[in-house]
């Protein structure tokens, strides 16, 4: 009782009031299936911290304080029923205890700490294990937590347990509601419908049964049965549900109407459209329409309502991101560049980081961004050079009509900002909704993209102002006066100076009149004429770009030459559009036969062709490329026989050749490091080792005898190469040099990173003096070592992280990451001993998944000691060598366990925590040996 009505009731209220803000402040994404828990969104997770951490507090006290352990006496001579013995089996007595196991459990997921909550449901099931009741609901619970931390295999054991096992009511409809959690992550919809059925039915929260309707209608409509689907999201419209979500039903009826009636559900969301309560769904409602006109196969009404949307869109948020996805693939697919550069860039600018197609949306908008200006160019002097062509009535109408979209666009965007500034400027009435809690505004804060930092390092919002610039302005280079047309123009207010004197002849003075007279009538015809020539609502605006005498199409032509070239280039090697990029190049040797680099043009036409199979006009162009440039280093490259051989297997060959070069290098043999450099110069001219060969080459002339040549070389390699590893090598010799340091006359290893020491600590001195220990005793370090930028060091510090929290309860290890001379190291520190670290190591390398993971990193068990010595004083492999001494031939304990305390406190019966004080923490106590852990 004491613990019901204590700490468990507090705890219990804090529950309800997170849970209530959650559902306050959650967003949903109605674009995409809706998650049956909210939490699985980290903003949603964050809301109601303070009330969830106080349930677990009070679950904490609850257990500590009221939980029973002692079994009741019991007559030993008595034969006990099988109940009895249950009875007496269980680890705990006190039968409310498990409402604050579960409370705790639900408040760590509501948290979004579903590892947590995965450990406590976990101890559940073993404290409670003859009370199948208990075990099933807290089973349940794991499953769910496995299945949003996207642990599918685990979720599966874990519901054929509770399966094989029986349950009580409560049990079943948890399983039914993580069950149809867990198919839908595995896209299993048909086979999750039942379930969620019975999940909806068994709901008390109105608010998160509308939702799972909703949802079931969703899993309805992806299974292709929409007469249900109406029906689910007719059950969430009579719900009286929040707006949003009952707008959203509506949205999707429209789509699971019979086919027949795609007029029928366009009109119905005209009209929604046009309703004033809907002024800030615009962009969901045109999206809808656009979905009905693409299944029909009407793309360019399609395009026609994704446009509309993403233009009357008042909030950059999910709904708008999908419009602009799909908007931005229908132009990709269409190959209309230019227009899905400009949705791709607005669009990673709105989208979640997290959201699954961010990632390849910022891998278009990376390679439009770069592709856009040249094609727009191109399309603006194709404008520009028909427009010359055309008869001066027909050029004046063309020119007309764009000066008449562009008014009344303008007019159009007057009426909204009007509007906009009159709904800003109304009062605010006593019935107006409140305002949302705290978690939600920061909610709100982070769709819109303000933050409370510089506006410069929110990509949101400096994309937002790009844009709005553009439009205002035009696209303009950066330089200094991009307002003015005549920058380096330098006129005065000058009308001329005038005698009043009385002995000044009036001949003169009228003469003056008339010159400033003139003066000021000529300038005012310039400010007059420069003013229209920078207004694109006059026709002189456009005509003044019009290429109509020889040496403006001269420079239009230039434009045009330039922009051809880098977009074939462009649209082959980062687009990977190989017919698109034929079709440029063509049209630019045909258009520009005098084109400067014209042997790289034919060296990507023969490219080109390759990837497309037509090996008749590759072979014509490589012929073309040779008898046209010789000399070009295209040439010479096709012209080798071994061309067919490198390009099929040349990483290979260069690998090979390298190694080969590198082993006499170290064994001194300089002329077979010079007949390979050879080799490498005329056959592997760009190849991924061209800096190291350059790098031997130079330091097997340096101890060949040949310093001048060595040190030319040498500077080469950093002038060419200055992101290659062995360019900091170079650096750092080709600096000591110059400030008059002797060579030493050890030998420099040419890429090898596990060789590597820093050259300081070898010119120092007193670095001879410091030596690797073979202290046993001492503090270790568990090492990964791994070169920068090699692999996803988020994922590999997530995997240590995990792995250390599930397998050490007892024991925590600090992971830091050192970043040093192109090498990372993950540093698991907290072991006492090299007996601790080396156990670790073992543990660690036996567990599948984590074999896996360390698959080609190098590990190290080192002290801290030596440590500091690392990288250093020795390298690695010195520290390779030392440890195969010193450490590998100990013999460890077999036995040796881990995940025990540091240190034990021994505690007397005189300790015992005064009787009735709530607040005391109890420790667990093993009664038999008086052991506190």
């Amino acid at each position: 009782m004491t613990a019901r009505f204590n700490t468990y009731f507090n705890g219990a209220e804090a529950f309800k009031e997170g849970v209530l803000e959650q559902q306050k402040g959650h967003k949903d994404n109605y674009t995409d299936l809706l998650p049956m828990y909210a939490v699985r969104n980290k903003s949603t997770a964050a809301m109601g911290k303070s009330n969830f951490e106080t349930t677990i507090e009070k679950c904490e006290k609850a257990i500590k304080l009221h939980s029973i352990k002692a079994r009741p006496k019991s007559n030993v001579n008595k034969r006990k029923t099988a109940k009895e013995k249950a009875y007496m089996a269980r680890k705990e007595f006190n039968p409310f205890l498990r409402h604050a196991w579960l409370l705790m459990g639900k408040a760590q997921f509501q948290q979004g700490n579903f590892i947590e909550a995965a450990s406590t449901f976990n101890y559940i099931s073993g404290l409670y294990a003859g009370q199948p009741e208990i075990v099933s609901v807290a089973r349940a619970y794991l499953a769910r937590c496995y299945v949003e931390l996207e642990w599918p295999y685990d979720a599966e054991d874990v519901f054929h347990k509770i399966q094989r096992d029986s349950t009580g009511s409560e049990g079943k409809r948890e399983f039914n509601a993580s069950y149809a959690d867990y198919l839908i992550f595995v896209k299993q919809y048909k086979e999750a419908i039942p379930y969620l059925q019975k999940t909806v039915k068994k709901e008390k929260s109105k608010q998160q049964r509308a939702r799972l309707n909703f949802l079931l209608g969703q899993l309805y409509h992806e299974t292709g049965n929409k007469a249900e689907a109406y029906k689910a999201l007719r059950r969430v419209i009579r719900a009286n549900p929040p707006y949003e979500l009952s707008f959203n039903a509506r949205i999707l009826q429209t789509e699971t109407m019979a086919s027949g009636n795609h007029n029928k559900m366009v009109k119905k969301l005209r009209r929604m459209a046009k309703n004033k309560k809907n002024k800030d769904y615009q962009d969901q409602i045109y999206y809808a329409i656009g979905n009905i006109y693409l299944a029909n196969r009407d793309t360019a009404r399609c395009i026609g309502a994704y446009e509309t949307g993403a233009k009357e869109s008042t909030q950059n948020g999910i709904a708008k991101a999908m419009v602009l996805l799909r908007l931005g693939e229908i132009y990709w697919d269409k190959e209309d560049y230019i227009n899905a550069q400009r949705c791709y860039a607005e669009l990673v600018g709105i989208l979640d980081k997290e959201n699954e197609a961010y990632k390849e949306a910022e891998r278009r908008s990376g390679i439009l961004t770069e592709l856009e200006p040249h094609l727009s160019a191109i399309k603006l002097q194709d404008s520009l050079q028909w427009l010359a062509k055309l008869p001066e009535n027909e050029r004046n109408e063309a020119i007309d009509k764009v000066i008449e979209a562009l008014k009344k666009q303008e007019k159009e965007e007057a009426r909204k900002a009007m509007q906009a500034e009159m709904a800003a400027n109304m009062p605010k009435t006593p019935t107006a909704t409140p305002t949302p809690p705290t978690g939600n505004r920061r909610a709100q804060a982070g769709a819109s993209g303000q933050t409370g930092t510089w506006y410069f390092y929110n990509p949101s919002v400096v994309a937002q102002g790009k844009r709005q610039f553009q439009r205002t302005w035009g696209k303009r280079p950066l330089e200094d006066n991009w307002r003015r047309s005549h920058k380096n123009e330098d006129r005065t207010e000058d009308f001329g100076e005038y005698d009043y004197s009385e002995e000044s002849d009036s001949l003169m003075a009228a003469q003056a009149d008339s010159i400033a007279l003139a003066d000021s009538i000529a300038e005012a015809q310039e400010r007059m004429a420069d003013s229209l020539a920078n207004d694109p609502h006059n026709r002189e605006y456009y005509l003044q770009q019009i290429p109509f005498t020889e040496e403006q199409l001269q420079a239009s032509n230039d434009i045009l030459r330039d922009a051809l070239y880098q977009a074939g280039i462009l649209e082959m090697e980062r687009l990977e559009n190989f017919g698109l990029a034929r079709r440029t190049l063509l049209r630019l040797i045909e258009t520009f036969p005098d084109v400067a680099d014209k042997d790289n043009v034919y060296y990507h036409l023969f490219l080109i062709n390759g990837r497309l199979n037509d090996m008749a006009e590759a072979e014509q162009y490589k012929q073309r490329l040779i008898e046209e440039f010789p000399d070009s280093r295209y040439a010479i490259m096709l012209a080798n026989p071994k061309y067919e051989l490198y390009a099929r297997q040349g990483k290979h060959i260069e690998d090979s050749l390298y190694a080969a070069t590198y082993e006499a290098y170290g064994k001194n043999e300089y002329e077979e490091v010079f007949r390979n450099y050879s080799i490498s110069t005329s056959d592997f001219p760009e190849g991924a080792h061209r800096a190291k060969f350059m790098f031997i080459q130079a330091m097997s002339q340096l101890y060949g005898g040949e310093r001048d040549s060595f040190l030319v070389t040498l500077k080469q390699v950093i002038e060419k190469y200055p992101k290659d590893e062995v360019t900091e090598i170079a650096q750092s010799i080709v600096k000591g040099i110059q400030e008059g340091r002797s060579l030493t006359d050890g030998k420099y290893a040419a890429s090898d990173i596990w060789s590597r020491r820093s050259l300081t600590a070898l010119q120092d001195s007193t670095a001879e003096a410091q030596q690797l220990s073979d202290e046993r005793l001492s503090n270790f370090v568990f090492l990964l070592a791994y070169p920068e930028n090699s692999l996803d060091e988020d994922q590999l510090l997530y995997e240590m992280a995990l792995y250390n929290f599930t397998s050490f309860m007892v024991r925590n290890f600090d992971i830091d990451i050192v970043k040093s001379d192109g090498l990372a190291q993950m540093r698991v520190s907290g072991f006492l001993n090299y007996d601790e670290a080396h156990a670790y190591a073992q543990k660690l390398y036996a567990d599948p998944h984590m074999s896996v993971v360390l698959k080609n990193i190098r590990s190290v068990i080192i002290s801290e000691s030596n440590l500091k010595l690392l990288g250093t004083v020795f390298s690695f492999e010195d520290y390779k060598k030392f440890y195969d001494e010193k450490f590998a031939p100990l013999q460890v304990p077999e036995d040796l366990r881990l995940d025990e305390p540091t240190s034990i406190e021994i505690r007397t019966p005189d300790d015992e925590p005064p009787a009735g004080d709530e607040e005391y923490e109890e420790e667990e106590e093993d009664t038999d040996s008086g052991i506190i852990f």
